[in-house]
C-alpha cells in the first residue's frame, strides 16, 4: 500500500491472523470474497491460501494488477499435487471442504482429487487397493 496507495484489494484474508488482517485493513486493505467484488485497474491481492487457476485466468482477462501472496508452503502442495497426478497417482488431498487453500489447491491440480477430512472418508476412498496414491496438504 506503500508503493500503490489505498485502496488495495485482498482475494480472502490474507492470513489467519487478527492482528495483520485489522492492521491492514485500518491501512486501506478491503477484504473481498471474489474477483467481481474489486473494481477495474485496482491492485488486487491473492492471499497466502493460494487461488484456483480460473481466478488467475480471470484476473488476468480483468489485466487486474495482481501479487500474488500465495505461501510457498502452499504452492508446493500445488507443484507437488500437479507432478503426482502427471505421474498417475490417484491425489488425495487432506483438508476441509470450502477452506480457501483447499479450494485453491483442487484448482490448481489438473486432475481429480479425493478430498478427506476424516479416517472415515479415507475409509471410503472409490480406488482400487492396487491404485497408486500420493496425498498432498495436512
Amino acid at each position: 500500500m506503500e508503493r500503490h496507495g489505498a485502496p488495495v484489494y485482498v482475494r480472502h484474508e490474507i492470513v489467519h491472523n487478527a492482528h495483520v488482517v485489522n492492521r491492514l485493513k485500518a491501512m486501506g486493505a478491503v477484504f473481498v470474497e471474489e474477483l467481481d467484488e474489486i473494481p477495474d485497474g485496482a491492485v488486487t491481492i491473492f492471499s497466502a491460501h493460494g487461488v484456483p487457476r480460473d481466478v488467475v485466468e480471470q484476473a488476468e482477462s480483468r489485466a487486474l494488477p495482481v501479487f500474488d501472496a500465495t505461501c510457498p508452503l502452499v504452492t508446493k502442495v500445488h507443484l507437488h499435487g500437479g507432478r503426482f497426478a502427471r505421474d498417475g497417482r490417484a491425489v488425495v488431498l487432506i483438508g476441509h471442504a470450502g477452506h480457501p487453500e483447499v479450494v485453491g489447491t483442487l484448482g490448481q491440480i489438473p486432475a481429480p482429487v479425493h478430498l478427506v477430512a476424516t479416517p472415515e472418508d479415507v475409509a471410503a476412498l472409490p480406488l482400487p487397493d492396487s491404485a497408486p496414491i500420493a496425498s498432498v496438504g495436512g
